[in-house]
């Protein structure tokens, strides 16, 4: 098969090529610029950038459809999936160059896939409980909730690492964090590398799918670690070089944990859902902050009407829809292709006034104060209930509407005409943001807060004076807010900055020279003899093909940790690693020795530059951006060689060597 043909791999590898800067967390941005609106973007996220091409071909909606796909579930790992799709498509294109054939290519490397899946198991670190200790000022931060939502606290707050009390301010930008706020574990970063960063907490709890022998390897340099996490030493392992993002993701946390009185966070106390992002365009990212509650952005016209509402009780009703006279159950609307001019041109503005004034007197009569609202409303509405002392918020999303609703017993209606007293919600509060002694504006809006008695929710004020990064700020914090959320549901992380890579394409090398003493029992999985004399000679080069993937992502990270100048040098940190793994009893007891257990503890010092954070995975959406990277390679592979080789051809030469074999093909 002439591999000039494979168009789609080679396609999958020029736009991968892109996304090379963004692994790690020293990115490098790039602006996306919009020739239609003159417009630019800041980005460093795998699926804005294919956001904003111009995909034309299948390959690149294919592509763009799988990056979605897995931004949409986990929004995490996208840029590994991008990054991996790229690398393998020249693997799979090395091993057409030696004549592999395709049907080998693709049971093979999903076969080699699977048994990495299986090995890195063993690397899990699971975490029983959170801790956010030291919850003293809990009352000072409630208090100041109650008042004013996006006023920093002026008393500081505490959060425990290691048992040691570490003040925190309630102000949420890096650059005034004190330094005792990153009292963290450090190790040397003395061989440089994955060694460099290194670091992991004391408190740890490893897989329960360690060996017998694996334990007595791994423990023999010191005890038990405990099982215990602290919420700060979690999520800053968890940032991935977004420490601000993560620090106001942290602040939302501790707000949780203070409106239920716990001292440790659950994957049923915290979820990416119950967050919410209100932007301050044109202001200092010093006004970024997270408070309690929901808070949004009104038009000033509203600002008295706010006022007037403060500190009272109000009852609240929450619309599923939009609020329009022509808004209706669609056995309700009227045919749309048929129409009265004259009814149209004088009635109508009589029609929307009747209604506007009907619905008007049932929601007075049924004394409510604030409507949320998830689609539109009709401007003339808001005129009328506004004048009323009715407070109208539209464009509010799903997950804050279900929040109030549990909060408060309301039940959604779609139409006004639902409205009964099972729709009601009570004790909502509402109060206008301030900054010091000033109004927090945002243009011709002003921030509201709204609370409500047991609301589990956190609107997290973001601001910055440049309008082309506010798509980064926002993807760099759901990116850390999810990584939160999926670490606490699925109570383990990986350790993170290319170990478990590393784990694998020391496994793969493994294969790769078990794969040349297969003899009678290689055969016997082939019933064809062509087949299994191709297999047993292809086989440890697909796995060495399958390890350069990984082998490149690794360099790439290693480098854009900032640890090497350039990929040669970090190859050859690479293969000292996987020479020093070789000759250790177990592969998985010497990197979890070397990068989990050697720790230094650095305890009111401040932070120099031999010293690294640790950092995590998570494990789910990086194995499942394994998975979708490789079917999507091995997808376009088989697209390209029906498309060479003709369909029907491909097909019954298919069904002649799988007649009675077990290959997958997808």
């Amino acid at each position: 098969m002439a591999i000039r043909a494979h168009i789609g791999l080679k396609e999958l590898c020029d736009l991968s090529s892109s996304v090379k800067s963004f692994l790690g967390p020293l990115k490098s941005y790039k602006f996306i610029y919009d020739q239609d609106t003159q417009e630019s973007s800041l980005t460093c996220s795998a699926f804005r950038l294919l956001e904003n091409l111009d995909l034309t071909g299948a390959v690149g909606q294919l592509l763009y459809e799988t990056i979605q796909a897995h931004h949409k579930t986990y929004k995490t790992g996208t840029t590994s999936l991008f990054f991996l799709v790229g690398a393998w498509s020249k693997a799979v294109l090395e091993c057409l160059h030696q004549g592999v054939p395709v049907s080998l290519i693709v049971s093979i490397m999903l076969e080699g896939l699977n048994s990495c899946i299986e090995i890195v198991e063993s690397l899990h670190i699971e975490h029983e409980c959170v801790l956010v200790t030291n919850l003293n000022s809990s009352n000072q931060i409630l208090a100041r909730d109650e008042s004013n939502a996006c006023i920093p606290s002026s008393k500081n707050h505490s959060v425990s690492c290691i048992d040691q009390p570490v003040d925190t301010s309630g102000f949420h930008h890096l650059n005034h964090l004190p330094k005792n706020r990153m009292q963290m574990q450090f190790t040397h970063t003395q061989t440089g590398g994955l060694r460099g960063q290194a670091c992991q907490m004391n408190r740890l709890s490893h897989s329960r799918h360690f060996s017998v022998s694996n334990r007595s390897c791994f423990h023999s340099s010191g005890s038990l670690p405990t099982n215990n996490h602290t919420l700060m030493d979690l999520s800053r392992s968890l940032s991935h070089g977004s420490l601000e993002a993560m620090s106001l993701v942290e602040e939302a946390v501790r707000h949780l944990c203070v409106s239920v009185e716990t001292k440790s966070v659950t994957k049923n106390l915290f979820q990416a859902s119950w967050l919410e992002l209100c932007f301050i365009k044109g202001q200092s990212e010093a006004f970024s902050n997270a408070s309690l509650g929901y808070t949004t952005l009104v038009t000033a016209d509203n600002y008295a009407l706010v006022k007037s509402l403060e500190g009272k009780s109000l009852k609240a009703l929450l619309v599923d829809g939009d609020v329009a006279e022509n808004y209706r159950h669609v056995g309700f609307n009227k045919a749309t292709n048929v129409r009265s001019i004259a009814e149209f041109k004088s009635e109508k503005s009589e029609l929307d006034l009747s209604w506007i004034n009907t619905v008007c007197k049932k929601i007075i009569h049924a004394g409510i104060d604030l409507i949320l609202v998830r689609g539109d409303v009709c401007q003339q509405f808001m005129i009328q209930c506004s004048c009323r002392g009715i407070l109208v918020i539209p464009r509010v999303r799903q997950n804050v509407l279900q929040a109030f609703s549990e909060c408060t017993g309301a039940e959604l209606v779609t139409y006004l005409a639902q409205i009964n007293c099972n729709s009601i919600g009570r004790n909502v509060y509402a109060s206008v943001c301030m900054w010091g002694n000033s109004i927090l504006k945002c243009g011709q809006k002003i921030a509201v807060n709204l609370k409500a008695k047991c609301l589990n929710f956190v609107t997290v004020v973001i601001s910055c004076r440049w309008s082309a990064k506010e798509e980064l700020l926002e993807d760099e914090f759901w990116a850390c807010a999810y990584r939160l959320h999926h670490a606490l549901y699925d109570q383990k992380v990986f350790p993170g900055g290319g170990a478990v890579e590393l784990l694998c394409l020391n496994h793969l090398r493994k294969l790769e020279e078990m794969a040349g003493t297969f003899s009678s029992e290689s055969k016997g999985s082939y019933p064809s003899s062509w087949l299994s004399t191709t297999a047993i000679h292809y086989r440890g080069y697909i796995y060495k093909c399958l390890a350069d993937g990984f082998y490149k992502y690794l360099s790439v990270v290693l480098c854009n940790m900032g640890e090497y100048s350039s990929e040669l040098e970090a190859m050859t940190f690479i293969n000292n690693e996987l020479k020093n793994i070789r000759d250790f009893s177990s592969p998985s007891s010497y990197i979890l020795n070397k990068y989990v257990r050697n720790l230094v503890s650095v305890d009111g010092q401040e932070l120099s530059s031999s010293y690294r954070p640790t950092v995590y995975d998570n494990v789910i959406p990086k194995l499942e951006a394994w998975r979708r990277a490789l079917h999507l390679v091995l997808i376009v592979l088989q697209s390209d060689a029906e498309i060479i080789t003709g369909s029907a051809a491909h097909k019954q030469k298919l069904k002649g060597d799988f007649i009675t074999g077990e290959h997958l093909v997808l």
